[in-house]
């Protein structure tokens, strides 16, 4: 989440790598440094500040493509598809198993690829084969587009939570990419609110959960009773004075819109010698997500802030504040107003019970949104929990998922591992065919020699 680079602003304002050579060997010595010359290549995130999604991925060399989708309500959505990696050794370019990445609040596509190759899932993903399409929600950077509404001037357009983005994008994305590729089903990753609305999605429409491959939610968010970040939990336990100044009184339905001071702001903080805006950028990662003062590597905030935050819509906040303080996985709270939407005083909670797709979720000890307690619970519910795995770093907070120093050791490989029992096995499918085509033939053959005879 980048809730906390806003913050910032307004802070602001008043204010050796080493290996071991193996001598016998000249071909090792030489992979050995290949492999250190990109490791360094990868941290030296300086070149990266201020590239946008297209200009980051034209420098290291990903292909890629701009798709179109409409939702049923008229929103345009933007996805990038990346067409190819560095490796691509497991599958051909006919046969990719194709994947759909959401990305958390306030965030954008550029969540999955901004620590760069070897360390962002979504290269990652290219390099291992997958066929990859990066989405992003109504009223971020890349989707501010509507058939009819005009996002400057038509509050409307801004009337949507994450049951909104799960009920209508997804299911435009997902149709998109089968009629694209020809899969059958779709893998899903999806982070933080990526998460909350695939499961209102499924819950909501569970026809869509046979579209699905296999969903892996890292930091899963759902329940949120127990959540313990000091921001969200001051907003939640003030919800209705939120409401009204945000809403009502200053009329913010467009929240955390990026804008070039951010970018601006990236360069002051890359330039600052003494480190201590790192150091307060950390700062409130941390007190957002959970402290994690080793895994954290300070140099990728100028590339966060460059991209993020990409911003949202009040009602989204809300929700999510709602979702604290009620302590249920429920929709949205209209108040007086619920009789409307849902014929019912309260609103109904999320049947989780519909949610039949394959889900594994991936949590970790110090994550301040998705609580151990609210993650466990939510996994207990699931009709089609096919993996449940606590990170064993007890450091491992919110966003360390996305920008983690270890998260390919942590996550990523054992995620892929795991995925990849998940992908039909078109190659053994072909080949047993082919076999009963053959006996076909020799049957036939058998057959018109006899006769002839």
């Amino acid at each position: 989440m980048h809730l906390l680079f806003s913050l910032m602003v307004i802070a602001l304002i008043p204010n050796t790598f080493t290996f071991k050579i193996d001598l016998t060997s000249f071909n090792n010595v030489l992979r050995k440094l290949e492999k250190v010359a990109a490791e360094k290549n990868d941290t030296n995130v300086n070149g990266d500040i201020g590239l946008d999604i297209y200009k980051f991925l034209k420098k290291y060399d990903y292909p890629f493509e701009t798709h179109w989708v409409r939702t049923e309500d008229g929103y345009m959505l933007r996805m990038q598809r990346l067409l190819g990696g560095k490796n691509q050794t497991f599958y051909g370019q006919k046969n990719k198993p194709a994947i759909l990445l959401m990305h958390g609040l306030c965030s954008s596509a550029m969540d999955f690829i901004s620590m760069g190759p070897n360390k962002s899932i979504g290269l990652i993903l290219a390099d291992a084969g997958y066929d990859v399409w990066l989405g992003n929600n109504r009223g971020n950077t890349w989707s501010r587009n509507h058939i009819l509404l005009n996002p400057d001037t038509d509050t409307k357009f801004w009337d949507y939570s994450f049951e909104t983005c799960g009920y209508y994008d997804l299911p435009a994305k997902i149709d998109y990419i089968i009629e694209k590729t020809g899969q059958k089903k779709v893998f899903y990753i999806g982070h933080s609110q990526g998460t909350t609305q695939f499961f209102a999605m499924a819950a909501l429409r569970p026809e869509y959960n046979e579209k699905i491959a296999l969903m892996v939610a890292l930091a899963p968010v759902a329940y949120m009773g127990n959540m313990s970040s000091p921001i969200l939990k001051f907003m939640a336990n003030n919800l209705d004075f939120f409401k009204l100044v945000i809403v009502n009184i200053l009329k913010l339905n467009e929240m955390l819109a990026h804008s070039p001071i951010y970018n601006l702001m990236a360069e002051i903080i890359s330039k600052d010698e003494s480190g201590k805006l790192l150091e307060l950028g950390a700062s409130f990662v941390f007190l957002l997500c959970g402290f994690n003062n080793r895994g954290f590597d300070r140099n990728i905030i100028p590339v966060m802030v460059s991209n993020a935050p990409a911003g949202i819509s009040s009602k989204m906040l809300v929700h999510y504040g709602q979702e604290i303080a009620s302590g249920k996985f429920q929709r949205y709270d209209y108040g007086i107003a619920n009789f409307k939407y849902y014929k019912s005083i309260y609103p109904p909670e999320f049947n989780i019970s519909e949610i039949t797709a394959p889900v594994a979720l991936y949590y970790s000890q110090n994550d301040l949104l998705a609580a151990v307690q609210d993650v466990e619970r939510f996994a207990s519910k699931l009709p089609n929990l096919v993996k449940l795995k606590l990170l064993e770093d007890k450091r491992f907070n919110h966003l360390d998922f996305i920008y983690g120093k270890d998260s390919y050791k942590l996550i990523y490989k054992d995620l892929l591992e795991f995925q990849r029992q998940f992908i039909p096995k078109i190659g053994n499918a072909a080949a047993a065919m082919s076999i009963k085509n053959i006996h076909y033939i020799i049957t036939v053959l058998t057959v018109c020699i006899f006769v002839l005879q």
